[in-house]
């Protein structure tokens, strides 16, 4: 993969996602912040700058360049790129670049906090249920162990 199109992934996953699941309608990309995230050295700039104004970007992540205000080189870290989002380019790739590697579901860890609350209230607390499921599954295996060690030492006797 090329470092334009990392940049193009990064700044897709880091901001664009997110400010489209937020609702928001223009998100704002300063080109040294980016860099300085990706851990890149500054002699990478040029490189930044050109593949945040291109429309090839724009077309990746559903965004229209609004406004870039900067030094008149427009290659510099200082370099600001506002995008126009648009909502109706979200895909089911977003959701899975926004939640990283791993994530295809579409259902996030943190929303899933609390689905079963009610259900565990039923059977007296989580608690008791996972108390309950265990000693369902049967001895552990340590004990069972045990159990038969004893149980050999007292046919030995």
């Amino acid at each position: 993969m090329r470092d334009s199109d990392r940049v193009r992934d990064y700044v897709k996953t880091a901001y664009i996602v997110p400010a489209r699941r937020l609702g928001a309608s223009t998100v704002t990309v300063r080109s040294g912040n980016i860099c300085r995230e990706m851990n890149w050295e500054t002699k990478k700039m040029p490189q930044i700058c050109s593949a945040l104004a291109s429309q090839k970007f724009g077309n990746q992540a559903g965004t229209e360049l609004v406004a870039k205000q900067g030094p008149p080189s427009g290659q510099s870290s200082t370099v600001e790129f506002t995008y126009r989002i648009n909502k109706e380019t979200a895909t089911s790739d977003d959701v899975r670049s926004s939640q990283g590697p791993g994530a295809g579901s579409g259902v996030r860890l943190m929303d899933l906090w609390g689905i079963f609350a009610d259900g565990y209230k039923q059977l007296g607390g989580a608690e008791a249920f996972m108390r309950a499921e265990r000693d369902a599954w049967g001895p552990d295996p340590w004990e069972k162990l045990e159990a038969q060690r004893v149980k050999e030492s007292r046919k030995a006797e």
